[in-house]
């Protein structure tokens, strides 16, 4: 197939002639003249650009998402259902969410309000939404300048889950064909695979295709640096590479998998990772984003090798040859270097149960509690045995040295062997002092970022005191709260 087809607001669609490296955004906007859906920062921070599609892979039946339109390159609409704002009202009857922004004054200039009502919109359609964080976290991509959040706030909370319309009917309607993408425009080939065979004969004989899974980095590399690329290749239609589960041999992760599945699937077991995800990214990028793009990138201020460090998991790589397992800390080599031969890609993560004797959490420290890089971010791993002597310790961190996921060696050999206990942490937390020599920047100072790497080490101790594998506490920035 060399045309991308996919339906937009009910009506169908055959692209062709177009560069496959056109957004989302600008073929609404330029080509259709869809010009609700605003552009903002064209990074994926603002969400005026927000549109909605329908996720028929999603468990345990398809569901509405939120996303960033300037990050969705044109391909990717490929058997695909995208709604924009313009698509919500039926003639003069508003929908729903039209509605709530008109009666809780939740709009002053309008600029954001496109992007705020299809983050809405999809809260319409949600009946996941039961803990306090979750109402915040829905709207946490969504910037709005003037009229303030709790108008905002009032309406995803008056929404949320109540959706029993022409809408929640489309959700079961039968999906569109979904076959293998080949679509090519002066001199860029985008393959978009539904086979693994199909992937791995193509990463064999293009080796210099760029691999794309939600392209919420390769998407900002094109509209900030004009990143040119002969050949792409995107992961996001190979059924196999967006699995998630969890068995009696640990969690599993593909890597195409979805970093908001992921996120819903580790409230209660293998916590780190859905402490971690809450602030992470905003909720739009958590939907596109995926785990083997964010490790991928080996990015020395990633927030997702940490824990793969920390908990000691592995890599699946898979190539025509195929597939081979190394432990996390052989695939990231150093700064934006991993073990990736030519022709293989990441094909999943593999990480074991958390003993009971285990105490492990992430953290994320940085300027901002919602949408922002870390100045540091870290992961903390110890077992014990029944002398509360530590047998394990595996401590790694973000954003203090060239290389993702860093592991704080002195730290980790002065605990070794020792009580769990506060004097030895502070011992291993001196002891870490000459682990790292990070560098200053924008987001922090080398000291900022030793002191907070060994004060995040102090915190893990006196939090696990009760709770060996504690979940993020909700904890509101407003001084305000509302009773709902």
């Amino acid at each position: 197939m060399n045309k991308i087809r996919c339906m937009i607001n009910d009506v169908q669609y055959e692209i062709e002639g177009l560069p496959p490296t056109m957004s989302l955004l600008h073929y609404l906007r330029d080509v259709l003249h869809l010009t609700g859906t605003k552009e903002g920062c064209n990074e994926g921070d603002c969400g005026a650009c927000t549109v909605v599609f329908k996720d028929a892979s999603a468990k345990p039946e398809p569901r509405y998402r939120a996303v960033n339109s300037c990050l969705v390159l044109l391909p990717m609409l490929h058997g695909k259902k995208f709604y924009t704002i313009e698509g919500l009202a039926k003639g003069e009857k508003r929908h729903p969410v039209q509605d709530a922004i008109l009666e809780h004054y939740a709009s002053q200039c309008g600029y954001c309000t496109p992007g705020v009502a299809m983050s809405l919109f999809e809260a319409t359609y949600r009946h996941d939404m039961t803990q306090p964080w979750q109402f915040d976290e829905q709207m946490a991509g969504n910037l709005c300048r003037c009229t303030g959040y709790r108008p905002i706030k009032e309406c995803v909370h008056a929404l949320a889950g109540t959706g029993n319309d022409d809408f929640a009917d489309k959700l079961r309607e039968p999906e569109m064909a979904l076959d293998t993408l080949d679509y090519e425009y002066d001199g860029v080939r985008f393959y978009m695979p539904v086979t693994l065979d199909e992937a791995c004969d193509f990463k064999s004989s293009h080796s210099d295709a760029m691999i794309v899974s939600g392209s919420s980095d390769v998407s900002v590399l094109i509209n900030k640096h004009a990143r040119k690329c002969a050949n792409f290749m995107c992961l996001i239609n190979v059924p196999e590479l967006k699995e998630v589960t969890i068995d009696e041999t640990g969690l599993h992760i593909g890597s195409a998998a979805r970093l908001a599945n992921l996120e819903a699937m580790c409230q209660d077991k293998f916590v780190p990772f859905g402490r971690i995800l809450r602030f992470f990214a905003s909720h739009q990028i958590k939907q596109i984003a995926t785990v083997g793009g964010s490790v991928g990138g080996a990015s020395p201020v990633g927030d997702f090798a940490p824990v793969l460090m920390a908990l000691n998991a592995s890599v699946r790589l898979i190539s025509s040859r195929g597939i081979r397992s190394i432990p996390m800390s052989e695939f990231i080599l150093g700064y934006r270097k991993t073990s990736l031969e030519v022709d293989e890609f990441i094909y999943a993560f593999d990480v074991p149960p958390i003993p009971d004797n285990a105490r492990c959490a992430s953290y994320k420290i940085s300027k901002r509690l919602e949408l922002d890089i870390s100045s540091v971010s870290g992961t903390c791993y110890v077992e014990t045995d029944d002398k509360n002597i530590v047998t394990v310790a595996r401590l790694s961190f973000g954003g203090v040295a060239a290389v993702a996921g860093a592991r704080a060696k002195l730290a980790e050999a002065a605990l070794i062997g020792k009580e769990w206990n506060e004097a030895n942490v502070e011992a291993a937390a001196k002891a870490m002092e000459g682990d790292f020599t990070p560098i200053s920047d924008m987001r922090a100072s080398a000291w900022y970022r030793k002191t907070v790497a060994c004060n995040i080490l102090r915190g893990f101790y006196l939090e696990t005191l009760e709770n060996h594998v504690p979940a993020r506490l909700y904890r509101p920035t407003s001084t305000l709260q509302l009773e709902q």
